[in-house]
């Protein structure tokens, strides 16, 4: 609006010096030229200037409301008073948390951003997340245990049992016991133990103590 005070002002200047008939003014058509070319030069930068200010939308920051354990449907209309949008992008399960409420945002709860930003939202499902146990047995603890948690299972651990090839897996239970067979689809959070060979045999033998010769007979008596 400013702009267009000053164009008009300028116009009509430029009117009453062409009226008081300043003749060398008047004779100098390519004064005039220029006057006109710097009056059509201010209405365009003003609005550009205007435009820019209108698509950046300049100083109106509002701050990311508090939506941390409400439904969407609730959470939508904070978002809504605030001009900001919102997207579900992710969502994981929380044994603690109501399923479907919002756990977190980006950007984060209080950051100021401009309106019209879309706030990328990460709900709690509403079922475990459930995942295929890999084949384990005849490897290493180590290899074992690493194969587990990159598939995405949060709690593994070791149960050494006695067998002579030390830390080779020779099974898979949960925590009840129960045996896991590789395939099985299990919710993520289920407690693995890994039973390993402890390097030790299972039974103990006495240091004395002699085996019959191959042919079944005592050599003793001869």
């Amino acid at each position: 609006m400013f702009y267009y005070r000053f164009f008009l002002y300028f116009c009509l200047i430029l009117y009453r010096i062409m009226k008081i008939k300043i003749r060398k003014l008047l004779i100098n058509v390519y004064t005039i030229h220029a006057l006109l070319a710097l009056g059509v030069l201010i209405i365009l930068v003003g609005i550009v200037l205007m435009g820019l200010n209108s698509y950046t939308q300049h100083g109106q920051e509002v701050p990311v409301p508090n939506v941390k354990g409400l439904k969407i449907e609730v959470a939508a209309r904070f978002f809504t008073e605030k001009d900001l949008l919102y997207a579900v992008v992710d969502s994981i399960y929380v044994k603690n948390q109501t399923p479907g409420v919002i756990l977190e945002t980006v950007p984060p709860i209080g950051t100021h951003v401009k309106t019209g930003r879309t706030i990328y939202l990460t709900l709690n499902a509403y079922t475990a997340r459930l995942l295929t146990i890999p084949s384990v047995l005849d490897m290493s603890q180590q290899n074992a245990s690493a194969k587990l948690t990159s598939t995405g299972f949060e709690n593994v651990n070791i149960k050494h049992i006695p067998g002579l090839y030390k830390d080779l897996v020779v099974g898979l239970e949960d925590s009840r016991g129960q045996k896991i067979n590789a395939g099985e689809r299990i919710p993520a959070s289920t407690s693995l133990m890994l039973l390993v060979n402890s390097g030790e045999p299972s039974v103990e033998l006495p240091e004395n103590l002699e085996f019959p010769a191959e042919n079944g007979t005592d050599e003793s008596w001869y």
